[in-house]
């Protein structure tokens, strides 16, 4: 099989934006084993050529692999899919990174600094990408601009707006740039997940701040109210 090209975080977050994809690759991960276009289209409640594009989407990003296996009984070769497990050096040398640098946050005082640090970053991240100015009041808030910030951080985010509102929107973040070291330094981890938040927000025309902020209401999943 040829090697998988190089993607960027956001074309990943894009390739499973959709909620098909979305759904093939969970059902693909929770199967822990090679799976058939026919038993996803089952379990799914999806035609086959509805499932091939949005498969070949997820392969083209790296997200999951195909094989090609014989069959037992005389017939057609089946195609099976799993999820693609690539073993990150760097990634590696980053956490043992971020963990060295976790100690050097200590006490309140740190803690404030770690968090209007993200608000900057998160800020930076959220004006590089937003609405043409003449859209701006006419439209509210960009949620585009938005996903494109959290896409480039590392969120997953879906967004809902709330009572027909324009500008009240609930913000569901299936992933967190920092998750793998939240379980020892949950504090400081939440601390600058918020920061973050504000500052993308912040950055918005016209600008939205957090009502309310629930980290781990489910096992990966963090809800964050805005207006």
């Amino acid at each position: 099989m040829a090697a998988v090209a190089e993607t960027s975080p956001l074309d990943v977050h894009k390739a499973l934006a959709d909620d098909t994809r979305y759904r093939l690759y969970r059902y693909v991960g929770l199967a822990g084993r090679p799976v058939s276009v026919r038993e996803m289209s089952r379990r799914l409640s999806l035609h086959p050529n509805t499932l091939r594009p949005h498969l070949r989407r997820l392969e083209e990003v790296g997200l999951i692999s195909r094989e090609t296996r014989k069959a037992a009984t005389v017939g057609r070769p089946q195609t099976l899919y799993r999820v693609r497990e690539v073993e990150d050096r760097a990634e590696r040398d980053y956490r043992l990174l971020a963990e060295m640098l976790i100690g050097l946050v200590r006490g309140k005082r740190s803690l404030i600094h770690a968090e209007e640090l993200a608000r900057q970053w998160g800020a930076y991240l959220g004006a590089r990408e937003g609405p043409k100015p003449s859209l701006r009041a006419r439209t509210g808030p960009s949620l585009a601009a938005l996903q494109e910030a959290m896409a480039e951080a590392g969120f997953d985010p879906r967004f809902r707006r709330l009572g027909g509102s324009a500008t009240t929107i609930e913000i569901t973040l299936r992933d967190c740039p920092f998750r793998d070291l939240a379980d020892e330094y949950r504090e400081l981890v939440c601390t600058l997940h918020r920061g973050l938040i504000e500052g993308m927000l912040g950055a918005l025309e016209p600008s939205l701040s957090v009502k309310e902020f629930k980290p781990f209401v489910e096992r990966n999943l963090c809800r964050v109210r805005a207006g």
